[in-house]
């Protein structure tokens, strides 16, 4: 009987089992076992018959009798072999795993000191979603073999599908001694740190790798996001091409080393790398979605736009919700001349998220350029009417409840902490200022420039109550008056700094005939519409020449020269961050031979105030290049300026604030 049922002739085993106690041999626990095993592999398959026939229907405590299997059967019989081979083995190769648990459990309780059980018990029960006691056996059986690092892993591993990220991550410290003696499965440690928030004590144990020496390509791709993680910038490249040097490979491998790279930003040779790595990565895996929204990504922001369209709608296609590759995708078919289709996709967006504001904007841009103005028209007014229907009944009081908002969670999760401490960085004079105080200050301002474009834009009619907090006005007027005197029109650069949008209201109040370079729709029925020249709903050369005809027609054109819609606008390098920069200005004030100036308004006191300088004329002969240099520097002396002032001046929004990055390190 032994012999048949061990060779997996379940019948003739039974058969055999049957005739021996016929002939009144008494059945010893082994044979009573192999029985019980022999009668659960004929069961029909129904999980609760199969576990009333093999005795295993509880845990401890539920013993069985007769030939049923229970710990105590099991035990007596010598029969864990026996068990995992021919009973939980077939289980759990079929996928039977709600079956296979009642057997491993009954195994554990029979052999308290054996950890391979309990490993495989974990297994199955995290295979079958039931995380804590799945969690709770990793632990029993790292408790009998705490230095086996696998088991270690497999604790770490287990939380981490659980979501019990902190709890992974104080294992994976605990246990970090453990990673680099189970160089392949170190990735779950370095995935769990980094999971768990503590990227310095990832990129600390990435760096102690050999990087000629990377186990596999799991572990050689957590190392380099470990390293990047920490701004190690260079050394998650260096990590990362010596892993593909040493003929390590993948689609993991390749997207954080593209990502490393542009991590030093978009400037060309930079990304053309990020870009080489992202191409690679969706060779080895054409269905990953996150290396092709990045390729489309990056080949969006170096001006490929046609290019970018295939990758990114693979990455709408395999995952239809994921907002953020369909809005790069609608920006893309956007700049690719495509506006039928991008405002389809923006539709798209605002369907799947019809409150958010950001999506309603853009769609609502989208449709004008379609030609699809009427339906622009009511998806602006409802998303006007929505952010009405949120502010408060005057001007002064909105403006009052800014105080109690400026530690909202939604508004400390807008502001990056890289942008406040780089801008923390650039302060001048305040050196006895509390940091906390200072951060408060500036949150305040992001939300005061806000306020102001809500009121302009929802309280039609009423935009005179905003003009109450505007002072200096006589001085300013004073400033522009030989301007405009002559009848020329002029450049005002402006930067993505203090309450903005006060300028609107300034020179609308001055009588000064103005056009403002805005992301605002063509559609917008505020009483300042007229004065906008879109860049929402008009290509770059159209809006460039709206600009040239109203500078040549006598208007003041401001534009902040810091901010470009287009995802591939040029970038310059500034007080150690790139940020966007358009030359258009200062070639427009040299083409048109007109003056220019700087101007940023300034909250003092709880009051407007404005800041205006006038910015370098074109000298005698001075061709464009030349010229455009000396302006460019002098803008960003008068900005560096501006920025080293009061914290609720900094705006930290847009412009010269998209692109900020936390220092690298080494």
């Amino acid at each position: 009987m032994r012999r048949l049922v061990r060779t997996g002739d379940w019948r003739a085993g039974l058969a055999s089992f049957k005739d021996a106690r016929s002939a009144g041999a008494p059945p010893d626990a082994s044979a009573r076992l192999l029985c019980a095993i022999a009668r659960l592999r004929l069961a029909d398959g129904d999980g609760a018959v199969a576990a009333r026939q093999a005795g295993a229907v509880g845990g401890a405590g539920h013993g069985v009798q007769d030939d049923r299997i229970d710990a105590a059967l099991v035990k007596e019989a010598g029969g864990r072999v026996d068990m995992r081979r021919l009973a939980i083995a077939p289980l759990i190769r079929k996928g039977e795993l709600a079956r296979a648990v009642p057997l491993l459990r009954v195994l554990v309780q029979a052999y308290r000191d054996i950890a391979d059980d309990r490993r495989t018990l974990a297994s199955v029960l995290g295979r079958l979603k039931c995380w804590d006691e799945a969690v709770e056996c990793a632990d029993e059986a790292a408790a009998i073999a705490p230095m086996d690092p696998d088991l270690q892993g497999a604790r770490i591993q287990l939380r981490l599908l659980a979501s019990r990220e902190l709890d992974a991550a104080a294992v994976a410290r605990d246990t970090a001694g453990l990673a680099a003696a189970d160089l392949p499965n170190a990735h779950l440690w370095l995935a769990a740190l980094l999971r768990g928030g503590q990227a310095g004590a990832a990129a600390g144990m990435a760096a102690g790798f050999d990087a000629t020496q990377f186990a596999n390509e799991r572990v050689a791709a957590a190392a380099v996001q470990a390293l990047a993680a920490d701004r190690r910038i260079g050394a998650a490249i260096d990590a990362g091409e010596a892993a593909l040097a040493a003929g390590l490979d993948g689609a993991a491998l390749r997207m954080h080393l593209g990502l490393a790279h542009l991590e030093r930003g978009y400037v060309a040779d930079k990304a053309a790398r990020a870009q080489l790595h992202f191409t690679e990565g969706v060779r080895l895996s054409p269905e990953h979605l996150r290396l092709n929204a990045l390729q489309g990504e990056t080949l969006l922001r170096t001006g490929r736009y046609v290019d970018a369209l295939a990758p990114l709608s693979k990455a709408c296609e395999l995952a239809p919700g994921l907002v953020q590759a369909r809005s790069l995708y609608a920006r893309a078919l956007r700049y690719a001349g495509r506006h039928a289709d991008a405002a389809d996709q923006a539709l798209k967006l605002v369907e799947a998220a019809p409150d958010s504001p950001r999506w309603q904007r853009s769609a609502a841009a989208a449709l004008v350029q379609a030609g699809r103005v009427d339906q622009a028209g009511r998806l602006f007014d409802r998303y006007l009417r929505g952010r009405a229907d949120r502010l408060p009944g005057t001007f002064a009081q909105a403006l009052r409840e800014l105080e109690g908002r400026v530690d909202d969670a939604s508004t400390l999760s807008a502001i990056p902490l890289a942008r406040l401490d780089w801008a923390w960085s650039l302060r001048r004079g305040q050196d006895g200022v509390d940091r906390e105080q200072w951060e408060r200050a500036a949150r305040w301002g992001y939300l005061a420039d806000q306020l102001i474009l809500e009121w302009l834009e929802c309280r039609q009619g009423r935009e005179e109550e905003a003009m109450e907090v505007l002072d200096g006005l006589d001085e300013l007027e004073a400033f522009l008056q030989p301007f405009l005197e002559d009848g020329r029109g002029m450049v005002v650069a402006t930067a993505h700094v203090g309450p903005m949008y006060a300028g609107l209201m300034v020179l609308e109040l001055l009588g000064v005939p103005s056009r403002w370079i805005s992301s605002t729709p063509s559609i917008a029925g505020t009483s300042y519409a007229s004065a906008l020249i879109s860049t929402a709903d008009k290509s770059d050369p159209q809006v460039g020449r709206a600009m040239l005809r109203a500078l040549a027609d006598g208007y003041a054109v401001c534009l902040a020269v810091d901010g470009a819609p287009n995802p591939a606008a040029p970038r310059i390098v500034f007080e150690g961050q790139e940020i966007t920069y358009s030359s258009f200005a200062a070639r427009a004030a040299h083409r048109l031979g007109l003056p220019s100036m700087f101007y940023a308004p300034r909250w003092v006191n709880g009051r407007v105030v404005h800041s205006v300088q006038a910015l370098p004329e074109a000298q005698p002969g001075e061709n464009v290049e030349a010229y455009a240099l000396r302006w460019q520097e002098a803008y960003l002396q008068l900005l560096r300026e501006h920025l080293a002032g009061s914290p609720e001046n900094l705006r930290l929004s847009g412009g010269i604030w998209r692109h900020v990055r936390a220092p690298e390190k080494g």
